[in-house]
């Protein structure tokens, strides 16, 4: 199954250093040698724009055999443009910050590249491939590159960042500086998550209930009846691991088992029956630790209000 570009971890100091190392792999640098030229090379970041939007993951599912399926939990992760919103909200203060100190820091914009999921669930891929139109398309692979740069772009992004962060103090301005600067006027992306762990332990908890166990050794004999020997849904899409893109275009045989995947699943009811048994379990996990996601949910709620307050200032002052 596709990742997540949500990167998590429980302590606040680990989720600082992160989020930081993210904001600078995500960076253009290009800068002079000397002190000077750095504040006159900083450029406004071009924040996503309606186009960009357009090409956003959905909240909801529309297509396939998890369309409209929302797990419990959900109610309480961030979605992908509440985290676009606070990492550019971060960013522009840092980059502010740096200016001021005589640095150059030109972040790339989040969210000018599509994510693979909206949030941390990634219903659509929960269960596997689920969009049978996708599978034809594109056999088990995602319709398009999502959320990392080409090759060539990468590397020449890293080649900028070794040129900028050389200059003598860039490190110590943004590390003392400027990151504490965006954590105080913003805040800090998920210094806990106990919503994405829950969820986590909630998906292998009820793969190992016999009610959708006997779904997956259903679907495993539907498969082999289409003449494809699969022990595992992992089993299945892990057969055609495409290195050279998503975008490729897909064997005939990857086509084949990815479209016979999601008509087995939907003949024997693998997806609608392990998202009845998640959404018992998930309920039960939010009865049991109300006061931790609730908690992370007003945490959530403020970050996004000072994130918004700060692009708010940005788009008038430009």
């Amino acid at each position: 199954m596709p990742t997540t570009r949500h990167t998590r971890t429980a302590a606040l100091a680990v989720a600082t250093a992160a989020l930081a190392l993210t904001a600078a792999c995500g960076t253009q640098h290009g800068t002079d040698a000397a002190g000077e030229g750095h504040r006159a090379g900083n450029h406004a970041p071009a924040l996503p724009d309606a186009k960009d939007r357009a090409a956003w993951p959905r909240p909801n599912v529309e297509h396939g055999l998890a369309k409209g399926m929302r797990l419990p939990l959900e109610s309480y992760m961030l979605g992908y443009p509440a985290v676009v919103d606070v990492e550019n909200a971060r960013d522009i203060v840092k980059q502010q910050c740096m200016q001021r100190l005589g640095f150059q820091f030109t972040p790339n914009p989040s969210g000018t590249q599509p994510a693979a999921s909206y949030d941390a669930i990634n219903m659509e891929r929960r269960y596997g491939i689920t969009d049978p139109a996708k599978a034809a398309a594109h056999g088990f692979a995602l319709a398009q590159n999502v959320g990392d740069p080409s090759e060539t772009e990468e590397d020449a992004e890293l080649a900028r960042e070794d040129q900028e962060s050389s200059v003598e103090g860039w490190d110590k301005a943004m590390n003392e500086t400027c990151i504490p600067e965006a954590n105080k006027t913003v805040g800090v992306l998920f210094p806990t998550d106990v919503a994405g762990d829950l969820a986590a332990q909630s998906l292998k908890a009820t793969r190992e209930q016999p009610v959708v166990q006997r779904g997956l050794a259903s679907w495993s004999s539907c498969m082999a009846g289409r003449g494809h020997q699969v022990k595992s849904l992992d089993d299945a899409e892990g057969r055609f691991a495409r290195p050279e893109g998503a975008g490729a275009q897909p064997q005939k045989a990857e086509v084949s088992m990815a479209t016979d995947d999601v008509a087995c699943k939907k003949t024997v009811g693998l997806v609608a029956t392990w998202y009845k048994t998640e959404t018992a379990y998930q309920i039960k996990q939010i009865e049991e630790h109300r006061e931790e996601l609730e908690a992370e949910k007003a945490h959530d709620a403020g970050l996004v209000k000072k994130a918004r307050a700060v692009l708010a200032r940005y788009k008038t002052a430009r």
